[in-house]
């Protein structure tokens, strides 16, 4: 086993924060924190963001393949004209995808 392979599975991984470090370590006596604590924190948003796109990303992927296979679609206006009724009196319906 590598070192690197020896590491990644121990869950330990080294970072260089450079100036970062000690704006950290200010934030963190701030909020009585660690630095630590802040790191993961702020890896742990990056990995749920970055989840998030690539499902909001893999999925418009899958509607541009159905529109270009099937032709239906919602146009701009149509969805608009939907959207601005919605805080009216009389909403309108979700408009159907059409050719």
């Amino acid at each position: 086993m590598s070192a690197a392979q020896i590491t990644a599975s121990s869950g330990i991984t080294s970072v260089k924060l450079g100036s970062r470090k000690g704006e950290l370590a200010k934030i963190a006596d701030r909020q009585k924190r660690t630095v630590h604590s802040l790191v993961i924190e702020a890896v742990d948003r990056y990995i749920d963001q970055t989840r998030e796109r690539m499902k909001y990303e893999a999925q418009a992927i899958r509607s541009y393949e159905n529109y270009q296979a099937t032709g239906q679609h919602v146009t701009l206006d149509e969805l608009q004209e939907w959207a601005d009724s919605l805080n009216t009196p009389s909403p309108k319906t979700l408009p159907l995808c059409h050719k």
